[in-house]
């Protein structure tokens, strides 16, 4: 089994221990656990995932990098992460529109697929780091290590439920962050809206950098 969902496994079994989430929630998390347990079912339900993604792909891309500025890339996406963000869909406490509707539609066979198939995927970083302003990537680079570290991890891979945000698109970042800023649309329980009100608009400007580069 690839370490990464070796990784992913002991997650899970750490997962489902606390027994907190509604049963659609629990009813998957026991199915991705099951996948992640045998690497021929595993594989099997990333040929799946990669077949189920047809409109996915429009705005995520079909190796899971984003094709939209705005729009972010799943690629390397932490499984387990992308499954609650499809539940969060699902039962509106995450909104937007097109994804309401879109996990709505979707099986709990076909959500734990498509987060597998994505997870499965390699992020392409972007390109050009020589011709981005030093100042502004060594901020990002400080403001990242004393502040976003602590959850998402040294190198931005995230945790569990908590997003890989390496190699990231620099516009969703930003986009993000302001949208927690300015508290617009986002989720009311989230750490991120008391982090985004204490930055600045160049703070932010200068994490979305960093984040992008990083790998």
């Amino acid at each position: 089994m690839p370490k990464f969902f070796q990784l992913s496994f002991f997650i899970f079994l750490v997962f489902i221990s606390g027994r907190t989430y509604a049963d659609s929630m629990e009813d998957m998390v026991a199915l991705m656990g099951k996948k992640l347990g045998n690497y021929k079912v595993l594989n099997e339900s990333v040929i799946r995932g990669g077949l189920r993604i047809r409109l996915c792909q429009y705005c995520h891309g079909k190796d899971g990098n984003s094709t939209r500025a705005g729009v972010p890339n799943l690629a390397e996406q932490n499984p387990m992460y992308l499954l609650t963000q499809f539940e969060y869909f699902r039962t509106d406490k995450r909104k937007n529109k097109v994804m309401n509707e879109l996990a709505k539609g979707l099986t709990k066979d076909e959500r734990v697929n498509i987060a597998l198939y994505y997870a499965s995927q390699k992020v392409v970083v972007s390109p050009g780091l020589q011709n981005v302003n030093s100042l502004s990537y060594k901020s990002g680079s400080d403001i990242y290590k004393s502040i976003c570290a602590n959850c998402h991890g040294v190198k931005g891979y995230g945790a569990e439920t908590l997003p890989r945000i390496a190699g990231q698109k620099s516009e969703f970042i930003n986009k993000t962050l302001n949208a927690y800023k300015a508290k617009e649309g986002v989720r009311p329980d989230s750490p991120m809206l008391a982090i985004s009100a204490a930055l600045s608009e160049t703070d932010i400007s200068s994490i979305a950098t960093f984040v992008s580069f990083m790998k």
